[in-house]
């Protein structure tokens, strides 16, 4: 079962991990860049930088290591959805036909992302990658926000939609949801009013790609009422989907009561 955390630096990350990492500065990335590639070069892992990295950094390992570009592979324009999780699957696939221990990314986000990427569609690729990540993939992907280039909107809703976190934010993301199993997701953390606005268009990206959305809310502390109207804004967004909220603690199911959300109309309901 994965499990969300924040994690101090990228040393402790291992396979299967999906890790949002906020840069503050070029020098620590730098810094921390190298030693990550390095560790997986020293464990037998299969090396892929999305970005502009120097090539240098690649030669303490295999010549199989992959340095790709996507902004300038695209003249800019950035990838798709499509584009990026087709390639981790693939190139995690033939990374375990040629005897590696797993696939290890660093992604430079502003390289992958085109300009003008909004929040929404920040949450839809980046659940739609952990989907990939959560279903059993040997792969290790770290984002690498810089916090110089994404506002702080961009990077709330980063940290939100990835199952762990490290870097600095002015306030570290409030909810996390990440994928646990096909068709299921985690919702971890306080949904409130601060943070409705980034829950919404987490929910809509997955929503837009599944009929039945299953939440399992067990380590979720609070969803307020703000939370719970963007919750039920999402499902209707979408006729014919349904949100089912699994797991959800007494305070939760009995605020959910008595803002008039326990009605069958409504195409969000909590399991018992």
């Amino acid at each position: 079962m994965r499990i969300a955390r924040s994690v101090a630096g990228l040393s402790p990350v291992d396979v299967g991990d999906h890790v949002c990492w906020v840069v503050p500065a070029e020098d620590e990335f730098q810094r921390a860049a190298r030693d990550f590639l390095r560790d997986g070069a020293k464990i037998g892992d299969k090396l892929m930088v999305l970005g502009s990295v120097p090539p240098a950094w690649l030669e303490v390992q295999s010549p199989r290591a992959l340095l790709i570009d996507p902004a300038d592979a695209t003249g800019g324009a950035g990838w798709d959805t499509d584009a990026l999780v087709s390639l981790v699957g693939r190139e995690a696939e033939a990374a375990d036909r040629q005897g590696f221990r797993a696939l290890r990314v660093l992604a430079q986000m502003e390289r992958v992302w085109p300009e003008g990427t909004t929040p929404q569609q920040v949450a839809d690729r980046e659940l739609r990658l952990d989907a990939l990540m959560g279903g059993g993939t040997a792969a290790i992907v770290v984002c690498a926000y810089p916090s110089s280039v994404f506002p702080p909107e961009l990077l709330e809703q980063a940290g939100s939609v990835h199952p762990h976190f490290t870097g600095r934010l002015e306030q570290a993301p409030a909810f996390q949801l990440f994928h646990s199993a096909k068709g299921h997701w985690n919702l971890n953390g306080v949904v409130d009013a601060d943070g409705a606005e980034s829950f919404h268009a987490a929910v809509i990206g997955l929503l837009r790609n599944m009929p039945v959305l299953r939440l399992s809310c067990r380590g979720l502390q609070l969803i307020d009422a703000s939370g719970m109207q963007m919750l039920v804004k999402a499902a209707d967004a979408f006729p014919g989907h349904r949100i089912m909220v699994e797991d959800s603690n007494p305070t939760v199911r009995k605020c959910w009561e008595l803002l008039g959300f326990d009605d069958p109309t409504i195409p969000v309901e909590l399991a018992p």
